[in-house]
């Protein structure tokens, strides 16, 4: 790893964070650091330690522990936490969605806001600095408003099979973007996935998005039961929507991969945040490559749902940004990112530490639109997760030592404020 000082920016000091080490970003480790954050909660320097303190200027030392770029969360649902082990694989896909469909629609808004607390809670805790979150109820933007402390992007999910349907649905959406909420905050587009949205809606929330300038998410190539659905218009999904009576009686199949449509539609024109990509083939990959669109792997709910093995390594070497998400608790067992890096450094070990470290953070903040949060750099916003380390932990191989199991988090900083300290 490489290690040297950087040049201040001319800013007003404010806070001194201190640790053991400092991540500027993989690949470039400092030992006995600071980094000075400024009174807007940007980055002045990072900076080997010094003994002087200036007067007026807080100083935080976090001991045995290494301070890295903030951990991004670029795909959740907040306001599903309250399912954590409430719903079950029970054989099929659809049969899990079946499970969550049925819980949504008995949950009144108040029990959606104070999940959606929870999970912001947990996100925090957790170390979490951006989160790419999904809300169908809106209620996630209301929790994140009044919580503060965590960077977020909120899309407003839509979903709406019959094409005469996409134009409320769009209206609905469009009624979500005037909340307001803090500086913290941005809002973005769900269309929720190739068998939840029509063509009509695909291609209107693509528009909105260019309209408002705003980032635009979907679940997408997740099942090959979506693949055979949009290929044939056979198999479990149409039995599920069917059973919903959500499936129009004029709707016929594209005939193409979920990518493939997507690109078909024009709607990867601007690059896009496609989630979970499990099922891939290699025209796929180039598209994405090609669209500039970034791809969210979520490896432990991947695993539970038993899919085959993720493309993430072929979308690494087509040179496709692919970042991290937990995806909700109702497929995994907490909102730790951290938990995903060590998950993935051991299930797939053709995947470096360096790489996992990049798409926890780098990655992450370049998906989200985010990319001045990509390192610790001059001028850059002060957004910090402080993972706390066993005393004489080496230099050596950090980013290895930390995946198999070293550190815990011990403090979240999101633009140079404490956002979530661990109560010693």
């Amino acid at each position: 790893m490489g290690s040297g000082c950087i040049v201040k920016a001319d800013l007003m000091l404010k806070t001194v964070f201190a640790a053991k080490y400092v991540l500027v970003e993989p690949g470039i480790l400092l030992e006995d650091s600071e980094v000075h954050v400024s009174d807007s909660g940007r980055i002045l320097s990072v900076q080997r330690r010094t003994a002087s303190t200036q007067p007026g200027v807080e100083m935080v030392d976090w001991g045995s522990a290494v301070i890295i770029p903030g951990l991004v969360n670029a795909h959740t649902h907040f306001e599903l936490s309250s399912l954590r082990g409430r719903t079950s694989r029970s054989g099929s896909f659809t049969g899990w969605l079946a499970q969550v469909v049925a819980q949504n629609r008995a949950r009144p808004d108040e029990l959606s806001l104070e999940a959606a607390r929870t999970g912001i809670r947990l996100a925090l805790a957790s170390g979490t600095t951006l989160a790419g979150d999904v809300t169908a109820s809106g209620m996630a933007w209301n929790a994140a408003a009044e919580r503060g402390g965590l960077r977020c992007i909120v899309f407003q999910e839509a979903i709406a099979l019959a094409s005469s349907a996409a134009g409320n649905a769009i209206a609905q959406l469009e009624r979500s973007l005037d909340s307001s909420g803090n500086a913290l905050l941005a809002h973005g587009i769900s269309p929720h996935a190739p068998y939840t949205a029509s063509a009509q809606l695909y291609l209107d929330a693509a528009a909105l998005a260019r309209r408002k300038g705003l980032l635009l998410s979907t679940h997408v190539a997740e099942t090959k039961a979506e693949l055979e659905f949009l290929q044939t218009g056979t198999g479990e999904f149409r039995e599920f929507l069917s059973s919903l009576s959500a499936l129009p009686e004029d709707w016929t199949p594209p005939g193409v991969s979920p990518i493939a449509y997507l690109d078909a539609l024009g709607v990867m024109r601007q690059p896009c945040l496609l989630v979970h990509c499990n099922y891939l083939d290699e025209d796929a990959i180039a598209a994405i490559a090609a669209r500039g669109s970034s791809v969210v792997y979520c490896p432990r709910s991947h695993a539970f749902f038993g899919h085959e093995d993720h493309p993430v390594r072929q979308l690494l070497d087509s040179g496709v940004n692919v970042a991290l998400g937990t995806d909700s608790l109702a497929s995994n067992d907490s909102l730790s990112i951290l938990d995903e890096m060590r998950y993935l450094y051991k299930a797939r070990r053709d995947i470096t530490a360096d790489e996992i470290f990049r798409a926890a953070t780098v990655n992450g903040a370049r998906a989200l639109g985010f990319a001045e949060l990509c390192a610790l750099r001059p001028g850059r916003p002060a957004d910090l997760t402080v993972l706390g380390l066993p005393q004489g932990i080496a230099s050596n191989h950090l980013q290895e030592e930390i995946l198999q199991g070293a550190g815990e988090c011990t403090g979240t900083i999101v633009q140079g404020e404490v956002a979530w300290r661990k109560v010693q």
